[in-house]
């Protein structure tokens, strides 16, 4: 469900919190078949089965509804983050948990159109890409190094820092991956690996 922050009205009950599900489904649904410039508020109202009331109810504008739809995703990713070092092999090196996290955000949108569509041709509000990269890259910048702070020959802290620089490089070239084929370049995604890989190695190989 979206976060508050784009919401004319906050859901209070599960009725209401199901439609703007629906909502958000169809607006998903419209911007993988036919970009952010396809989307119109009285088809997203016609895909998702609501009268067009309803969609104003919850959201003022158009944008709203995208930067709502925005935020699905980055909880979305979260979870499935969280998933991937929960199930991580307690022997896996730093360098294969690198290529594993890669592999990771590269299949997330893979499998997800709209996500594709809104991070790579969306215009998004300069201030809403700081707030992300800011808070959610710095979250999980911090999650990463905590699993990975026993390899290290770095404090946490910096390696905190060092695994948001690489997050930060690897997220843009992921995107150019995906830009310049929907599938994902797999050269460009191999190349991000290796940039990734060599500049987190002092963190934690020896001289």
């Amino acid at each position: 469900m979206a976060g508050s922050a784009y919401l004319r009205r906050a859901p209070t009950q599960q009725r209401s919190r199901e439609r703007v599900d629906r909502i958000l489904d169809a607006a998903a649904a419209i911007v993988g078949a036919e970009g952010v410039e396809g989307l119109k508020v009285s088809e997203i109202a016609r895909q998702a089965g609501v009268p067009l009331g309803t969609v104003y109810q919850f959201f003022a504008r158009k944008d709203d509804i995208v930067y709502a739809l925005a935020e699905r995703f980055v909880a979305s990713f979260e979870e499935v983050l969280t998933a991937a070092l929960a199930g991580q092999d307690a022997g896996l090196g730093w360098g294969e948990l690198v290529d594993l996290l890669l592999d990771t955000y590269a299949e997330h949108y893979r499998t997800q159109p709209a996500l594709r569509e809104l991070w790579i041709d969306a215009r998004f509000d300069p201030e809403f890409l700081r707030a992300d990269h800011e808070q959610n890259n710095t979250r999980f910048a911090a999650t990463v190094a905590a699993v990975m702070a026993e390899r290290a020959r770095v404090d946490q802290d910096e390696l905190t820092l060092m695994v948001y620089v690489a997050w930060e490089a690897g997220q843009a070239l992921l995107e150019t991956a995906f830009r310049a084929d929907p599938d994902g370049d797999r050269a460009i995604i191999e190349q991000t690996k290796v940039l990734a890989r060599r500049y987190l190695a002092p963190a934690f190989e020896g001289d």
